[in-house]
């Protein structure tokens, strides 16, 4: 559980969860009851839950304690998954030609790539700058909160810095989460210079194979489009992403639980953000 804040409004938010045993009002109150406690002290406006996967018994157990489907998804509606439980070689077979080719001939070409030490979580954040300014992304509120981030995970062993270098130079980097049995390539950056070494193909290939010395089973890509429209923002991450032969997979949006009669005007701030975002980077493209 995390404490949030976006444009409009401060919420309690819970990421993949809750998960129970079973979705019923035995485990549902106590959890509920639990958490409501501290949100009073905090001036949350709202609790917003995301279980990813619901049936449509568990969105009527959700609607009874006052519940409401949520205007946006905070995480990706979709993702990208990949099967580890295959070996080396089936992986690759997965691969496009394209992206095989482009793994080995930047390897070839002298990318090396690393684990970054903690302080050089900074050659992230300057790439990740960089890769904002370049695809017109919107950063986090917070500013630090890629480096917190980093800094919290890392200490518990679930977060690695992967650096792709050419001749000492960075050119691309992710951090990625390991936990349970899946490894989670949750924020990546890049330099766009020397785009022709393709620094991006071998930095993904390598976390790859560390996920599998981990013996995890699964690899996720966090985040592609939901569907392949060639105008879809996320359209070159996607083709990108799915080309190492990942399954794309969706889910149901989040729940929110109001607590504040303001929820109501947020909702509907957060609801015509979106439109209006879309407008706002299409007319920098122009």
């Amino acid at each position: 559980m995390v404490g949030e804040r976006s444009r409009f409004a401060s919420f309690l938010y819970c990421p993949g969860g809750p998960v129970f045993k079973t979705w019923n009002k035995e485990y549902l109150k106590p959890w509920l009851d639990f958490v409501l406690k501290g949100v009073k002290e905090k001036n949350f406006s709202f609790l917003r839950i995301d279980p990813r996967k619901l049936e449509k018994p568990k969105e009527s157990l959700l609607k009874t304690f006052g519940f409401v489907p949520a205007p946006e998804y905070t995480q990706p509606q979709c993702t990208a998954l990949m099967d580890l439980t295959k070996d080396e070689e089936g992986l690759l077979s997965k691969m496009s030609i394209t992206t095989r080719y482009n793994v080995r001939t930047s390897q070839r070409k002298g990318v090396k790539v690393k684990e970054g030490k903690p302080e050089e979580i900074k050659n992230f954040l300057d790439l990740l700058k960089t890769t904002a300014q370049r695809k017109v992304l919107v950063l986090p509120v917070e500013q630090n909160y890629h480096k917190k981030q980093f800094e919290t995970l890392n200490k518990e062993g679930l977060m690695q810095l992967f650096i792709a270098e050419y001749q000492g130079q960075p050119l691309s980097a992710a951090l990625v989460v390991f936990y349970g049995e899946t490894a989670y390539y949750l924020h990546a950056a890049s330099s766009g210079q020397m785009s022709k070494l393709r620094a991006s193909y071998p930095l993904v290939w390598h976390t790859i194979l560390e996920a599998k010395k981990r013996n995890l089973k699964h690899f996720d890509f966090w985040g592609v489009a939901e569907n392949d429209e060639p105008s879809h923002p996320w359209a070159g991450v996607t083709s990108f992403k799915l080309s190492f032969g990942a399954e794309r997979e969706c889910y149901e949006p989040p729940f929110d639980l109001p607590f504040k009669a303001t929820y109501r005007l947020t909702r509907l701030l957060e609801t015509a953000r979106r439109p209006l975002q879309r407008i706002l980077r299409l007319g920098r493209r122009l």
